[in-house]
């Protein structure tokens, strides 16, 4: 059984799976590249991705001869994940309830992941938990929305649910100044170094933008309360302004925050 939280998120991220794979996962690589150097995962390095979705970080990830370990609660997301990485270990669960062993991981990571547990401050405990002491948690999530230009396209979407659905889907719910690092002092860990990243959503025409946002959570939670037509209408209407008129190319620019926090050696 999983948690109730954790159930509404299986559903909202297992939409589209492919297309999230195809059409907006790569556009986050620059913050997957900016956690793994901040973490210094490198060859041998025990690796946990939290929230793994279809796989990428833990590709470039292997790319650096990590250890690889990932968890997701959507087994769509998963299935492709897989096909990408064979040899890895990666388990359909959710964040709060960790199966592995105390100390079993160097590393872990959460991209854009904490935020959607029922219980994000037990998410990182568990993180905490299952790295080794002096390891490494490592959580990233938006900046304050007002620095990112899809924000627009979020609140557009946000607007097609009823106000009881806003916890469905919330991605800002730890971005004000401060948020994510009293989550992770609460779960035990020590904070260490912090930095931001940019990250263009770019897209080759505007009916890839579309697709690009309908497989998100955020999609997935509009199309459920409006239905598509309504929900691809808003979206076009919502994304005009990024298009290049002489290209087609649709560009949003937005801004990612990490935090980096340590497991005490001696709790």
């Amino acid at each position: 059984m999983i948690s109730p939280a954790a159930a509404v998120q299986r559903e909202l991220w297992g939409g589209d799976p492919r297309a999230w794979a195809e059409h907006a996962e790569a556009h986050n690589r620059p913050l997957f590249e900016a956690l793994l150097d901040a973490t210094g995962v490198a060859s041998g390095t025990r690796l946990l991705d939290v929230g793994c979705g279809t796989g990428l970080a833990l590709v470039l990830a292997g790319e650096r001869g990590a250890q690889l370990t990932g968890i997701d609660v959507t087994p769509g997301l998963l299935a492709v994940a897989r096909e990408r990485l064979p040899a890895a270990d990666l388990r359909e669960m959710e964040m709060e309830d960790l199966p592995f062993a105390d100390d079993s991981f160097d590393v872990a990571i959460g991209v854009n992941s904490f935020q959607f547990a029922g219980e994000p401050v037990r998410a990182l405990r568990e993180a905490a938990r299952v790295v080794a002491p002096g390891g490494l948690v490592a959580a990233s999530l938006f900046a304050a929305p007002e620095r990112s230009q899809s924000t627009v396209v979020h609140h557009a979407m946000a607007a097609l649910s009823p106000p009881a659905a806003a916890s469905d889907h919330a991605p800002f719910a730890l971005s004000a100044p401060g948020n994510l690092e009293a989550a992770l002092s609460a779960a035990g860990l020590e904070l260490g170094a912090q930095g931001e990243v940019g990250c263009s959503w770019r897209y080759a025409t505007i009916d890839d933008a579309v697709r690009g946002l309908l497989c998100s959570a955020g999609g997935a939670r509009a199309i459920r309360d409006a239905g598509e037509p309504r929900v691809r209408q808003t979206l076009l209407e919502a994304m005009r302004q990024f298009e290049d008129p002489a290209t087609g190319i649709v560009n949003t620019d937005n801004v990612f925050r990490w935090v980096l926090a340590r497991r005490p050696l001696s709790s």
